[in-house]
């Protein structure tokens, strides 16, 4: 079965417009009996720096620029056996290789028309000694960790994202008109569809609907629903944790069309971008059109919630700060050197070590770190 891609650019703006989903069947009833529940507080915290939050076993990484590595945009970010795989799927070489100090070592993957080129690459997965670029409509073409290339196979899903289920088969968002959600097994041979087409408003692209855990699960999350989902072995959303926003969860109005929707989003607290480690989660969400920012500890529970504008990076100096990507345990966030402030006075040893030959024109540098809570 072959699912078609409207071909379109992902929209990251903070503020999106869509609808609730209509509710799927789930493997058992006793799944959204045990779902883990976070509840989002009203109040907030009152620590604002950056430096407080953090780990001292923070790190920056800055990488290299020079005409090979030169990056346009990071779509994703893996670090793999102390090396950093970025996708820039905009640059014609679109995945970048460098070490964990930011070196380049090479790139991977050409666009062109040719035997291992790629044509519209816009996802990739590392899978032990080689690398995996999802080239769309429906190509997934492999390499070696060297940049030879090595086959190809037509996945029979057209979408814009893909997650590898553990050994057990694939995790597909797609887009236009299909189902949102598609599982394959481990030989793209069998297809289950989760949450059917409604409209182009709930079934807009948004950050990060795909992440995967420490562990291997894959963690998959619809916009305007504050349930997350795992995808089991068998290749099912099974609920992983309900965000509870109390009064202020959205709420579903079947006679308000997508027209007027937009005018209602300023009633509720809308979810933008969701990530978990092994021991927090972190959520990025818009309460009556304010941005926020919240940590949660796992086992403790305790949380940390703040306006996102008034999050203070006294590290860097560059604000706001973002986490958007989650990668071998690590919170991720990128940071414009154009941003940079010229009097680095105020940095920390780690930070002036870091960023001592970083100028406004390098490419991104990158912060890893995990939370203190």
């Amino acid at each position: 079965m072959k699912y078609n891609f409207i071909n379109k650019s992902p929209q990251f703006s903070l503020l999106f417009v869509a609808l609730i989903f209509c509710s799927c069947n789930l493997e058992k009833k006793e799944d959204s009996l045990s779902i883990d529940s976070w509840e989002i507080p009203t109040s907030e915290s009152t620590e604002k720096k950056i430096s407080n939050l953090i780990q001292d076993n923070y790190f920056l990484v800055p990488l290299q620029t020079n005409d090979s590595s030169l990056i346009v945009k990071i779509e994703k970010v893996v670090l793999d056996q102390d090396f950093l795989f970025i996708l820039d799927p905009l640059s014609p070489q679109p995945v970048k290789v460098f070490d964990s100090k930011g070196k380049h070592l090479r790139n991977i993957g050409r666009k062109g028309g040719g035997p291992g080129e790629l044509n519209n690459p816009i996802d990739m997965f590392i899978d032990e000694k080689y690398v995996f670029i999802y080239d769309n409509p429906e190509k997934l073409v492999r390499f070696d960790r060297l940049g030879n290339f090595v086959d190809s196979q037509k996945t029979g899903v057209a979408g814009f994202r893909i997650e590898k289920n553990k050994d057990k088969g694939y995790v597909f968002i797609t887009g236009g008109t299909e189902s949102n959600l598609v599982t394959t097994d481990a030989n793209f041979g069998s297809f289950k569809n989760f949450f059917p087409y409604q409209n182009r408003t709930v079934d807009q692209l948004i950050l990060s609907p795909l992440s995967k855990l420490q562990d291997g699960t894959v963690i998959y999350r619809r916009y305007l629903n504050d349930t997350v989902f795992s995808i089991s072995d068998q290749g099912k959303p099974v609920s992983h944790l309900f965000i509870d926003h109390g009064d202020k969860a959205f709420k579903s109005d079947p006679s308000i069309n997508t027209d007027q929707l937009e005018e209602r989003m300023v009633e509720y607290s809308i979810n933008q971008l969701f990530l978990e480690n092994t021991d927090h989660q972190v959520l990025y969400f818009l309460r009556s059109m304010n941005p926020y920012f919240f940590v949660r500890n796992k086992k403790s529970e305790k949380t940390y919630l703040i306006n996102f504008m008034n999050l203070d990076n006294d590290l860097t100096f560059t604000n706001p700060l973002a986490f958007t990507f989650c990668t071998s345990d690590w919170f991720v966030a990128s940071i414009d050197p154009s941003q940079l402030p010229t009097d680095r006075i105020k940095f920390d040893q780690k930070a002036k070590v870091a960023l001592e030959n970083v100028s406004a024109e390098d490419n991104p540098v990158l912060m890893f770190c995990k939370f203190k809570l």
